[in-house]
């Protein structure tokens, strides 16, 4: 009579185990994200570490000519962007940290200690039109993905100063 009991206890258990997934009932689960309206500068693939765009214009013994490059040959880096689909954004560069006349993009000078080489960047490779503020800024609307600016620049011919390394820092402003 106990082996009988146990097996009618084990029996009724299956029972009402097979019972509890007879039925079946559904619900919804609502999955959301919010975009916003948003743009990273020059930041790369899946990390947020912003790497500075980087144009170099060579080693050169003289300023006697017209010296010109661009992100696409000698550059490292371009200026990157990525906003939100259909994000209109513009894209404006301020003169550097050295212009001869403040404020002014026109007028834009690499730096070592008190010698300047006065330089020039463009939107364009026939170096037409000067990368500046405002009416002179790159405007475009965003595909979501990360898009690519190239930089034009150029070092007119001028008197050649004292050997050394030159630099400036541009600042790149994104407006959207």
């Amino acid at each position: 009579m106990k082996i009988s009991l146990s097996i009618l206890a084990a029996s009724t258990m299956f029972l009402a185990s097979n019972a509890a997934w007879a039925d079946t009932k559904t619900g919804n689960l609502q999955v959301k994200i919010e975009i916003t309206k948003a743009c990273e500068v020059n930041t790369s693939g899946k990390t947020s570490a912003i790497s500075d765009a980087e144009l170099h214009f060579g080693a050169h013994g003289v300023l006697n000519t017209d010296i010109d490059e661009d992100t696409t040959t000698r550059g490292t880096r371009e200026i990157l962007i990525q906003c939100s689909k259909d994000t209109p954004y513009k894209i404006e560069l301020n003169e550097g940290l050295n212009p001869e006349k403040a404020g002014d993009t026109a007028t834009r000078r690499m730096t070592n200690g008190t010698e300047f080489v006065a330089y020039q960047l463009y939107q364009d490779a026939n170096r037409s039109l000067i990368w500046g503020k405002a009416g002179a800024a790159i405007s475009e609307t965003a595909d979501g993905t990360e898009q690519k600016h190239h930089i034009y620049g150029r070092v007119e011919a001028q008197r050649t100063p004292a050997a050394g390394s030159y630099t400036d820092t541009v600042t790149v402003t994104v407006t959207y």
